[in-house]
Formats: C-alpha cells, sequence, structure tokens
C-alpha cells in the first residue's frame, strides 16, 4: 500500500479519537448525562488503541520522526493521569462527591476525620486483612482496597522512565511518585472525596515501585519498548 492510501486511514482514527476524547470530556462535565464507569474506560481504552494504530502506520509504514511515538506515550500518560483523578474525585460509583469544599463545616470535618483520615500506617490494611480473614469485609472490598491501591499507580513504573529520562533514576522517580500520590491524597482531604489515608498512600508507592524495578529488567524493559513501539531511545 502506498504512502498516501494510508493519509485517510490517520486522518479518520485522529478525526474518531478526538470525538470521543470530546464526548468523555461532555459526560464527565454534564451532570446529567450518565454513562457506566466501565463504558467510560472501554472508550477511552478505544481512544488510546486508535492513536496507537496511527503511531504505529505514520513511524512504520510513512516513515515519519520517531518522535511520535513519545507524544503518543505522553497522551497515554496524560489520559491515564486524568482517569486517575477522576475516579479518586468525582467517580459516585466509588463514593466520590467531587469537590464539595464550599461546604465545610465543623461537623462534616469531624465526620471525615473519624471515618475517613488516616495517618497511623499499616491500620487500614490490618482492618481490612482481618476483617476480610474473620468474614466481616467481603473479596470485593478487601480486592478494591487493597490491590486496588497497589495497581493503579502500577503503569507510572513504566510511564515515568519511559517519558522523562532523568525519571529512570530511582531518587527521582520515588519522589516524584510518592508527590504525585500525596497531591491525590491531599485534594481527597480537602474535598472530602474518598479517603486521605497514608495506607493508601504505601500501597500506591509500593505498587509504582514494584514496576519500577521490573521495568528495570533488560529483558522486560526490550518487550515493553517493543510493545510501544520504541527502538532503542527516543
Amino acid at each position: 500500500m502506498k504512502k498516501n492510501l494510508y493519509k485517510p486511514i490517520v486522518f479518520i482514527l485522529y478525526l474518531l479519537s478526538f470525538f470521543i476524547l470530546c464526548f468523555c470530556i461532555k459526560v464527565r462535565l454534564t451532570p446529567k448525562i450518565y454513562i457506566k464507569t466501565d463504558i467510560r474506560i472501554i472508550l477511552l481504552f478505544i481512544l488510546c488503541m486508535f492513536i496507537y494504530i496511527n503511531g504505529y502506520i505514520l513511524v512504520k509504514k510513512m516513515e515519519y520522526d520517531k518522535k511520535i511515538l513519545k507524544i503518543n506515550l505522553i497522551i497515554y500518560f496524560l489520559i491515564y493521569s486524568v482517569t486517575i483523578c477522576t475516579l479518586t474525585l468525582f467517580d459516585e460509583v466509588f463514593g466520590r462527591q467531587g469537590i464539595i469544599i464550599i461546604k465545610w463545616n465543623k461537623e462534616l470535618l469531624s465526620l471525615y476525620t473519624k471515618y475517613s483520615f488516616n495517618i497511623v500506617p499499616f491500620k487500614t490494611i490490618n482492618l481490612f486483612v482481618s476483617g476480610y480473614l474473620n468474614g466481616i469485609v467481603s473479596l470485593k472490598n478487601f480486592s478494591m482496597n487493597i490491590f486496588g491501591n497497589l495497581l493503579i499507580f502500577m503503569p507510572y513504573g513504566i510511564f515515568l522512565p519511559l517519558i522523562f529520562k532523568k525519571q529512570d533514576k530511582f531518587k527521582n522517580f520515588i519522589i516524584t511518585i510518592t508527590i504525585s500520590v500525596l497531591i491525590i491524597e491531599l485534594l481527597q482531604f480537602i474535598t472530602m472525596s474518598g479517603s486521605c489515608d497514608i495506607d493508601d498512600l504505601i500501597l500506591n508507592i509500593l505498587g509504582a515501585t514494584i514496576v519500577f524495578f521490573i521495568f528495570k529488567i533488560k529483558y522486560i524493559r526490550k518487550i515493553i519498548k517493543k510493545v510501544f513501539l520504541f527502538e532503542g531511545d527516543i
């Protein structure tokens, strides 16, 4: 297939990506429009696939500059980051209430600090583990709160080192991921949406760190770079 024949495909896929993105933003900003969380995630996944296919066509078939692949990776990173913020601050499915800072009062603050605020390391983890073992906490709640917090920041162990060269050093990475998670936790406290818990911080950082070191394995790194169509450093 000649290069010119790929142009309509690229144009259509980018156009579809744009419409999907606009639709997702519209849904998020319009309370009257309700789309299930899993449907929104599927739409964002389709969006990323369209961008991925276009990156493949532009670089592998049309021989464009490989920097396009890094731009695509940054787009994935931004989409995932926005999705995390949405789920942790605004998604009703997870009991989020969005920004309610204007409703702050002593009674509300007292209730929040009593039931949704924790600065004692491993207190919440211990409660969920013992609760599950004693049959008080369901497998679903246990998985969402323990494994969910462990998994949610794992992609950053790949995104950050691939996008930013300085993040390939553990010292820089751990500082960045700690600040990022702290910002999310503080926003949850300020907006009283979800819980502000040091155990969430521990699990989030642990998950990202595990993937960071897995990504350090030469064989694994090579496979992941191939998945993102990288050949060497970009």
